[in-house]
């Protein structure tokens, strides 16, 4: 899969990397350059360390945003930027990933195949730094700036106390573009920096629509006060087993298994391998 360099001075350039600092001078990419991938963007970034809780939030986020017309951003590392990029490729959405590394260098964070998907996808890589480069400590926060740059508005989905996504939501707030972050359990560690944005007034709260409970009023049901607990736990921790909802509620596994297995017949949750998920 070739390489190719489009200079700062090429008009093809993007207009939105010409105001960055430090300057971009230049970009090699992977991938057929179309400037209209350009047009509408949204940075995806969050925690390598995502959880069940996380890869549900993209599940319903990344269709809605692909189906309004946004080309996905973010920076191809384990965890959410990778879902966030999978799940753009799976709804035909298109996918922008930056490189923390040289356009040409192997990548340790198991990127290799999923870079070879976006561009047969009709997407693009994008790196500012040459051939095999290697990752540096200074060269991800360098690639954040592109980052969001490209993007209108930045989604931080889930954040450490001291994640690099952080630094994204910093530079999203210097660049003036729309911040938002998800609100995650208060007890989850990868939903401290998310909720700390929200709570300081930095970020907006990003909400899904469609909740459950429109859902269940769209399907003319009424659920009763344990149905909706087991609804409102799996809505807020994402997918898990019978005895972990058990274990959550304080009800017996014969119980919730009974209740999961209408809400199920009632087209609220469905079951693979034993792990009930929300529809």
């Amino acid at each position: 899969m070739g390489e190719d360099l489009i200079g700062r001075d090429d008009k093809n350039f993007p207009e939105k990397l010409r105001v960055v600092k430090p300057v971009v001078k230049q970009i090699w990419y992977r991938g057929k350059w179309e400037n209209n991938i350009f047009k509408k963007c949204c940075a995806v970034v969050g925690s390598r360390k995502m959880s069940r809780y996380g890869k549900q939030v993209l599940a319903e986020m990344i269709p809605k945003l692909c189906n309004a017309g946004y080309s996905i951003v973010s920076g191809l590392m384990y965890g959410v930027d990778q879902e966030a990029h999978k799940l753009a490729l799976e709804c035909g959405g298109c996918a922008i990933g930056i490189l923390g590394w040289g356009i040409e260098a192997k990548s340790e964070e198991g990127a290799d195949k999923l870079i070879e998907k976006i561009v047969e996808g009709g997407g693009l890589i994008l790196s500012e730094y040459p051939d095999k480069t290697s990752a540096r400590t200074w060269t991800f926060p360098q690639r954040n700036r592109i980052v969001v740059a490209l993007s209108e508005k930045v989604i931080v989905v889930e954040a450490g106390e001291k994640s690099g996504s952080l630094h994204t939501a910093a530079l999203a707030r210097k660049q003036g573009k729309e911040l938002l972050a998800v609100p995650g359990p208060i007890f989850s560690p990868t939903s401290v920096g998310t909720n700390n944005l929200i709570a300081s007034g930095v970020a907006k709260s990003f909400m899904l629509k469609n909740t459950h409970s429109e859902q269940v009023q769209r399907l003319g049901m009424k659920l009763n006060e344990s149905e909706e607990e087991v609804v409102g736990l799996l809505k807020i921790e994402g997918p898990m087993g019978v005895n972990e909802i058990s274990r959550r509620t304080g009800s017996g596994a014969g119980e919730i298994l009974s209740r999961l297995m209408k809400l199920e017949m009632s087209g609220i949750l469905s079951e693979e391998r034993g792990i009930w998920r929300m529809l």
